[in-house]
């Protein structure tokens, strides 16, 4: 395995000035990115604020979260009798709860996270523990169905979830069925590309679904499984257990829905006039919480006809202040989190050192200040994970083997320059110059078909329309004519593109962690996880 880094920055450009410390931007976060002094003075205010009997409960809450999804694993156990060390702080990062752990990166924000505790732990000389928050309370089912792999062709496929939970469900509660589980291994067993670990991927999958059918544990479990080398603490919010240790989060809202709006709509604006994009938006009402009432997951809004009222947006109903904290009481697991809040949640249940997130995340912490002073606490500072290109053996064979340089691979699909090494000039340079001239001739014989009868004119224009048509008929024929001819290059640079810019994207982005596992095993990520951190501005490069 070959690593190397590369300049990148994230391409977001609020998180890009934050990372590099610009003074412009640094009114919008409480603290910079990274920095002994930046971390020494967080840990201070965590030993002043985070609570000995929180740390009790969210300890317990942990333990039987993880006793459910990896029973009697000791580095768990170790992990866990770190945590209850009063002077412990924590590493967070977090992700949607994806079919077979969603795209690449959320395997990276793990490690990331792993990797960074470590690093401050040894920085500050006392205990730090990694933590990965799974967001199972979100509802977007859409952004959670699909896994993306690539055949041995080079073609992009997607396996996905057919049966759907009821709207607005949260994604965590959905239970696969068994026939629908059963269908999608018999997919992965037809075309999950050939690699000496191809069985234990597919028997970890079915491991882990027949312990748990829904998405949340299913995530949680094959996440422990293919990061076992890289253990952290996981956790679950739907649980109820993880719900009681921060009712005051959500009553504080309750108590005071307008200020906790106001700070979202304040970041919003801050955020506009410093000439960057808010990355979410804050309707006018919106309390930032989410009520799960009837299985549905839905904003809580202000009433703006009733004080200290609150509307449920899906069904309209009403519901008083008094009846929410009651019913909070009771039932703490109802209440959820928007974006905007869910950092401040954390902050409650947690002693969070840094925050591991992408570069839309820290983009979207730069509205939140005035919401984390709401609560009485700060924002904490932000690192950016690790963002990784893996280049298979394949893929290097390729590249070298048609002379096209990685940069210009990563960056376009260079199968139509390799084909028109082999023809000059080019289809298409061909194809603009005789479309010139074509159309060129015919419009300077326009006069003369017009002195015959003004009326030709349009007959010529249709002509002309006929023959741009042609032309671009002919265009593509010669295109497809030329693939066809070339099958082996053109086999060899899709599957090229695919590996490199899957849906024309970062490849972490789109695919899942099959092709890799399969391919590769277990082993390269915690060797990767090895080497030292990256610079911000820095991509790691992967080549086997």
């Amino acid at each position: 395995m070959d690593v190397w880094y590369e300049k990148k920055t994230t391409g977001n450009p609020l998180t890009d000035a934050y990372l590099r410390g610009d003074s412009l931007v640094a009114d919008l976060y409480d603290y910079p990115s990274s920095g002994q002094q930046t971390l020494q003075n967080r840990a201070n205010e965590l030993d002043l604020k985070y609570e000995d009997h929180r740390r009790e409960q969210v300890v317990s809450a942990i333990s039987q979260y993880m006793q459910r999804i990896v029973p009697d694993s000791q580095a768990v156990a170790t992990l866990l009798k770190k945590f209850s060390q009063n002077n412990c702080l924590a590493v967070v990062t977090g992700q949607q709860a994806g079919l077979f752990t969603g795209p690449l990166y959320t395997l990276y924000k793990a490690m990331s996270c792993v990797v960074i505790a470590k690093e401050y732990e040894t920085l500050l000389h006392r205990p730090v523990v990694p933590i990965f928050w799974i967001a199972t309370e979100d509802h977007d089912f859409d952004e959670v169905a699909s896994a993306y792999y690539i055949l041995d062709k080079g073609e992009l496929v997607r396996s996905h979830l057919h049966e759907r939970p009821a709207l607005r469900t949260p994604v965590g509660q959905h239970e696969i069925s068994r026939a629908e589980f059963i269908r999608l291994m018999n997919e992965l067993s037809v075309s999950l590309p050939e690699g000496i670990y191809r069985e234990d991927v597919l028997h970890d999958i079915d491991n882990a679904y027949r312990e748990t059918a829904n998405m949340g544990d299913f995530f949680a479990k094959l996440l422990m499984t293919w990061l076992k080398d890289l253990p952290m603490l996981l956790i679950n919010p739907l649980c109820k257990e993880f719900r009681e240790p921060v009712r005051d989060a959500f009553s504080l809202v309750l108590d005071h829905p307008t200020q906790f709006r106001d700070a979202a709509l304040f970041g919003a604006r801050q955020v506009v006039a410093k000439g960057y994009t808010p990355q979410v938006d804050v309707p006018a009402q919106h309390s930032l919480l989410y009520l799960i009432d009837e299985g549905r997951r839905s904003a809580l809004d202000i009433d703006p006809d009733q004080k200290e009222g609150f509307v449920i947006r899906d069904s309209g109903k009403r519901l008083t202040k008094a009846q929410l904290k009651e019913r909070l009481e009771v039932s703490s697991e109802d209440f959820s989190a928007g974006v905007l809040y869910r950092p401040v949640v954390q902050d409650f249940l947690l002693p969070v050192l840094t925050y591991v997130g992408g570069g839309a995340e820290i983009a979207y912490h730069g509205m939140m200040k005035q919401i984390f002073h709401a609560a009485t606490r700060k924002m904490p500072p932000l690192r950016l994970r690790q963002r990784i290109c893996v280049i298979p053996r394949r893929v290097s064979r390729a590249l070298q083997h048609y002379e096209v340089d990685l940069s210009d691979a990563l960056t376009k699909d260079v199968l139509e320059d390799i084909l028109s090494r082999e023809f000059t000039p080019s289809i298409d340079d061909v194809m603009q110059s005789l479309q010139h001239e074509v159309i060129q001739s015919l419009q300077t014989r326009v006069s003369y078909f017009t002195t015959i009868d003004k009326d030709l004119q349009k007959a010529v224009l249709r002509t002309e329309h006929a023959l741009r048509q042609d032309l671009a008929r002919l265009q593509g024929r010669a295109h497809k004519t030329l693939r066809r001819n070339r099958s082996e290059v053109v086999q060899a640079l899709t599957m090229v593109h695919t590996w490199l810019c899957p849906k024309e994207t970062e490849q972490e982005r789109v695919l899942s962690p099959l092709p890799l596992l399969t391919k590769y095993g277990l082993a390269w990520l915690p060797q990767l996880a090895a080497h030292s951190s990256p610079p911000w501005d820095e991509i790691v490069y992967v080549r086997w």
